[in-house]
């Protein structure tokens, strides 16, 4: 206590003998740095097109690349006649797509497009006999006592690889725009199950063999077909608005 005393007499005395000359150290407080952050643009579409009606998320990668996720879809009913019988279907289209946009020009929107979707579009039809004609399956001509109706289910590739271009680089600019796009997504060969429902004219195993042989005979002509279908355009256009 006492050389703690002596030491603040001491230093006074100095101070007093210099003229309160000596300056009291300066602490400069240390103010951290807060480097702001980029908000990052996303932006979201509405569009139609041949995949029904559609839904864009765009996030951007950098200048060059965007990642966008879609969902599609639509229901139609209509009448096709295929292979000589008429058919009543019904589609439902459903798609859901991861996609890479690339930007190859500077400060240009058009863009060249990859990517993948999931594939959950069906197929389903049902062919009835005419009251006077009948229905034809394969070779044979039937009535509407041996045959009620052809029912037919049409599925695809749930994995569809997507190959296109378009116009529309949202993200680079605020509030609306436009977008399009024309391009192919693989969907690969139909899978069709063709199942007769029989007439009451049909009552046994015997009566359903020479029947059931020649749906065989249909079912195949009908995916040779339908196999033009494995190649699937789409074409959209839409409007997006960025955040």
């Amino acid at each position: 206590m006492k050389k703690l005393t002596l030491s603040l007499i001491t230093l006074l005395s100095i101070n007093a003998y210099a003229g309160g000359d000596i300056i009291p150290p300066i602490v400069v407080p240390v103010v951290p740095v807060i480097v702001p952050v980029d908000t990052v643009d996303y932006a979201l579409g509405l569009k139609i097109g041949t995949l029904g009606v559609g839904l864009d998320l765009s996030v951007p990668i950098n200048n060059q690349f965007n990642v966008r996720l879609n969902l599609n879809g639509a229901s139609y009913s209509d009448n096709s006649t295929e292979d000589g019988i008429d058919y009543e279907y019904d589609l439902d289209l459903l798609t859901a797509g991861v996609l890479l946009d690339y930007y190859p020009m500077e400060g240009s929107e058009f863009r060249v497009t990859g990517g993948v979707y999931y594939n959950g579009t069906e197929l389903e039809m049902c062919g009835k006999p005419d009251a006077t004609t009948g229905i034809t399956i394969g070779n044979i001509n039937y009535n509407a006592t041996q045959i009620g109706s052809l029912n037919a289910k049409v599925e695809f590739d749930e994995i569809a690889p997507y190959v296109g271009i378009g116009w529309g680089n949202s993200v680079k600019k605020g509030g609306w725009s436009f977008s399009a796009d024309v391009g192919l997504m693989y969907q690969g060969e139909p899978e069709v199950t063709l199942t007769p429902i029989y007439g009451p004219a049909i009552t046994n195993a015997s009566l359903q063999a020479p029947i059931d042989a020649e749906v065989v005979r249909e079912e195949a002509e009908l995916q040779d077909t339908l196999n033009d279908y494995k190649i699937y355009p789409v074409i959209s256009v839409g409007i997006t608005y960025t955040f």
